[in-house]
């Protein structure tokens, strides 16, 4: 079992977008380096080791609990988000990442896994980061817990007014176009950018005021 370790600062990530806005390309490069990733991947988008089974997961996940290793669970299904989660907070000192929580979370009580993983996981080294293309329809534990909200293009207004409230901006400062960001730290400054690729000349991008 991983040590406990309460000194550790939470590191807490919600990120959201609408497809195509750029959500899963930040977070994969946010991700390129660490050594010890495992994802929740229905779609299968992620580099590493895959996985359709939990159980085979498990297995993996057991026989290495303290070297580097890359998972991916592929599975779209609820129950195995919840063991997905259990298996993240038991492997520990990782970085966890959630793809479309939407789908398996509600705004109401998080997944008992998921919860887990949010607001205990800090203490055994774990960074979480919840990736959702709709916001004000995912599990609110992460965002009550967020230590970063980063924000893309949103196409639906519900999201964009839930979105601004949580960022504390203007409706009219969210991105409007794919690869915009926006984004803030409890009580820190409001920071916008747009995501460039290699061999792309760097956009001009005027942030928003």
């Amino acid at each position: 079992m991983a040590r406990v370790d309460v000194s550790r600062a939470a590191n807490i990530v919600v990120v959201a977008g609408s497809s195509g806005s750029g959500k899963s390309e930040w977070v994969k490069r946010q991700i390129r380096r660490k050594r010890r990733v495992i994802v929740w991947d229905p779609d299968g988008e992620y580099d590493g080791q895959r996985f359709a089974s939990v159980r085979e997961l498990l297995q993996v996940a057991r026989a290495n609990p303290a070297g580097p290793g890359r998972y991916c669970l592929t599975s779209a299904r609820l129950a195995d988000f919840d063991l997905w989660a259990k298996i993240a907070f038991a492997w520990a000192n990782c970085v966890a990442v959630a793809e479309e929580t939407a789908d398996v979370t509600s705004p109401g009580k998080a997944p008992e896994g998921w919860g887990q993983l949010v607001r205990r996981g800090r203490k055994r080294g774990i960074t979480v980061i919840g990736v959702t293309q709709r916001p004000a329809e995912s599990d609110k534990t992460i965002m009550g817990n967020a230590t970063l909200i980063h924000c893309g293009r949103l196409a639906r207004d519900k999201d964009r007014r839930y979105m601004a409230q949580e960022l504390d901006c203007p409706l009219d400062a969210l991105p409007t176009e794919p690869l915009e960001w926006v984004e803030r730290r409890p009580g820190g400054e409001f920071k916008t950018g747009k995501l460039f690729f290699r061999g792309q000349k760097k956009p001009i991008f005027t942030p928003k005021k």
